[in-house]
């Protein structure tokens, strides 16, 4: 026997069935910490990373502009091992004023060295020495970069970067936004872009995160967050007001967390702690409380 629901129960349930698929709710973001100044957490790589484990945190990224650092990065690969602490990026910074050639041949080792740990690959993209960089000349870096990132099994990340008033050195991609055009452009799958709290609050785009957030989504990764002043857009030189420990500063960092969940980013954030070495030796512990207070907020 058959039976036939009123046409008018089938459409309430269809309604609430895509409500509940549409409506999520906010995510647990890992959080991960830069590497700037570990020494606090313990003598070597692993006592730092069971520290940071400890803590709670997910994962850490570095800087390996210093071919130095690749040793490094091995130390941290060695220590995390098959484990669930992720090394999930570092960062390179290129500088258009020198050989372009040395520098993609050094960004093949990194990309090489990141493949074993998953890890992603930043690039901040600099001129020093006041010469002029033309734009085809960054859409072919990139481009021949996230080619060759994605043949070594690595995401390739622009990094935005402020550049400050020193035209002697220049960031040539200082917000997500002014990366939009380089992806569109170049149209590769492999090459994202990520936003950072304490630039965009340099570029005036503090209560517009939602916003940008929503241009980037489809190349969103590696949101960083960090305690910030209102005024560090007015900050022209240094960080001081820029990045702060997560516990300081008069700028709700919350919104940050607030525009990822309104793109529906679920990855990692990273904790920014830039030019923190003189903070309280348990700001990583602090922050880390304060961001999962911010969780709870959302």
């Amino acid at each position: 026997m058959k039976i036939v629901l009123p046409l008018a129960l089938l459409l309430s349930v269809f309604t609430v069935s895509c409500i509940q698929e549409e409506v999520t709710g906010p995510v647990d973001f890992p959080l991960g910490t830069f590497n700037f100044d570990f020494a606090r957490l313990g003598s070597d790589e692993a006592s730092q990373i069971k520290e940071l484990e400890s803590i709670g945190y997910g994962g850490l990224v570095m800087n390996l502009t210093n071919p130095k650092e690749l040793k490094t990065l091995q130390k941290y690969q060695a220590a995390v091992g098959d484990g669930a602490f992720n090394i999930y990026a570092a960062y390179v910074v290129v500088d258009f004023a020198k050989d372009l050639a040395v520098q993609d041949a050094y960004l093949d080792k990194v990309i090489q060295s990141l493949k074993q740990s998953e890890s992603k690959l930043w690039v901040i993209l600099r001129v020093r020495d006041g010469k002029t960089v033309e734009h085809e000349q960054i859409v072919n870096f990139l481009r021949s970069t996230a080619k060759r990132a994605k043949a070594g099994g690595t995401e390739l990340v622009i990094y935005p970067h402020y550049s400050g008033n020193n035209p002697n050195n220049i960031c040539l991609i200082e917000s997500a936004e002014d990366a939009i055009p380089f992806v569109e452009e170049i149209g590769s799958d492999n090459l994202f872009i990520s936003l950072h709290l304490c630039h965009e609050i340099k570029a005036g785009n503090g209560d517009r995160l939602d916003e940008v957030a929503a241009k980037i989504k489809p190349w969103l990764r590696l949101p960083s967050i960090n305690g910030s002043d209102i005024d560090a857009v007015n900050e022209v030189q240094g960080w001081d007001r820029g990045i702060q420990p997560l516990t300081q500063g008069n700028y709700d960092a919350s919104k940050l967390l607030s525009a990822l969940n309104s793109v529906g980013y679920e990855g990692p954030v990273i904790l920014h702690t830039w030019g923190l070495q003189d903070e309280a030796a348990d700001h990583h512990h602090t922050s880390y409380d304060r961001f999962q207070e911010m969780l709870k907020e959302q």
